[in-house]
């Protein structure tokens, strides 16, 4: 079925069919929109609407693989919930997945094919509770155990991806599937020496090159999963890619890494920069981020990178920060129009090294003097985040 449709409302991995007015362009733009760079040419163009072939469009309504059958997501969005209400549910949820991560590795190093019926479960689950409220899984991300690092990664960057991916536009099937390959991206690494998994220390090149080895090891296993998709097998094969071609497993170049294969770098990165690891301290939201935007335009694509930063905040939820007036509080939730002033709970004053009786602040309120001064680590002052969600 053709379309037509306002420039502004054309999102990732529709099919473009026509561009009236501008015969040239639309001979060249034919096809999918494929990543940020090509809406942004379509707008610089002047161009104001585009015909879309909504039967060919990956946002057409999600069908059933034969090999996987499950049923499709709602049509209509999740109910609206607090994160009071939804933290709970939440965090039921990250328990399973870790549950459902330790049951595929267990299963793959047994030698068994990839059951992938569970894995679409959860993310249908991830996917629901991030549209009923996008700071509870969110903050969950933080609650992390050094020794679990490879259980909680992947977890991680799922919930990473899944709210990226909503940030652009992706949803129904696309999101699905996106959501499916970042809970698998890491699961190579059952395949990987436990001495050289686990090392404190800096890896020698041999180990180094055994270790990337997880990349590929993660492609075989996903590929000979009978009804995964394209989009999920791009999703966890491309994770260690870089624009420049360093890096693995392949060595892709600039556009053989799709826009899947871009972001998941960016979450992936992310994600592990900030976390406690066996060897390193987890590094701040703010310097993760910082440290993204230096890998810019050579590895990681810039564009996808300053759209995550407007994702995720310069203090997501579940952070800690420290305000004007002295004390310590958790971000609750953060505004994409004011990212510099998110709602907090106020919970430790570090002078006196008492808590202090929680006060929800919202830092945008017209009349509110208090500001963000610094983020800080929560274990600098002995506080464990889980304590006050």
């Amino acid at each position: 079925m053709i379309k037509t449709l306002p420039v502004s409302q054309v999102t990732l991995g529709m099919y473009v069919v026509d561009i009236p007015g501008h015969p040239m362009m639309a001979i060249r733009q034919q096809g999918y929109i494929r990543n940020p760079e090509m809406l942004t040419l379509l707008r610089k163009q002047g161009v104001k609407q585009v015909l879309i072939d909504t039967s060919r469009s990956e946002r057409a309504t999600p069908v059933a693989t034969p090999s996987a059958p499950k049923a499709p997501l709602k049509s209509s969005a999740p109910q609206k919930a607090t994160l009071k209400e939804e933290l709970p549910r939440a965090r039921k949820l990250y328990n399973q997945a870790r549950q459902l991560q330790q049951r595929m590795m267990h299963d793959i190093k047994l030698g068994q094919q990839l059951e992938l019926e569970p894995v679409e479960r959860m993310a249908d689950q991830f996917i629901e509770s991030v549209f009923r409220n996008m700071s509870a899984l969110n903050c969950l991300r933080l609650i992390k155990d050094k020794d679990d690092y490879l259980l909680e990664h992947s977890i991680g960057v799922a919930i990473l991806m899944t709210l990226f991916s909503r940030q652009l536009g992706y949803q129904g099937e696309v999101l699905h599937k996106i959501c499916v390959g970042s809970l698998l991206h890491d699961i190579g690494k059952v395949m990987i020496p436990t001495e050289i998994l686990n090392k404190p220390g800096k890896l020698t090149d041999e180990e180094f090159a055994i270790m990337k080895s997880h990349a590929a090891h993660s492609r075989d296993i996903i590929r000979a999963t009978p009804g995964i998709s394209p989009i999920s097998l791009d999703v966890a094969a491309m994770h260690h890619e870089k624009l420049d071609g360093t890096g693995y497993p392949e060595g892709l170049v600039g556009e053989e890494i799709t826009t899947y294969g871009r972001m998941i770098a960016i979450c992936d990165i992310y994600d592990a920069i900030t976390a406690d690891r066996v060897y390193h301290r987890g590094a701040s939201p703010a310097l993760a981020l910082k440290r993204l935007l230096e890998m810019t335009p050579h590895q990681l694509d810039r564009e996808l990178v300053q759209q995550f930063i407007q994702c995720i905040g310069v203090y997501p939820p579940g952070s800690m920060v420290e305000l004007s007036n002295g004390l310590v509080a958790v971000v609750l939730e953060t505004r994409e129009d004011k990212p510099l002033k998110p709602l907090v709970k106020s919970v430790y004053n570090p002078k006196t090294r008492t808590h202090v009786m929680a006060t929800v602040v919202d830092l945008a309120a017209p009349h509110c003097k208090e500001k963000v001064v610094r983020a800080i680590n929560p274990r600098d002052h002995k506080l464990e985040l889980d304590n006050y969600l």
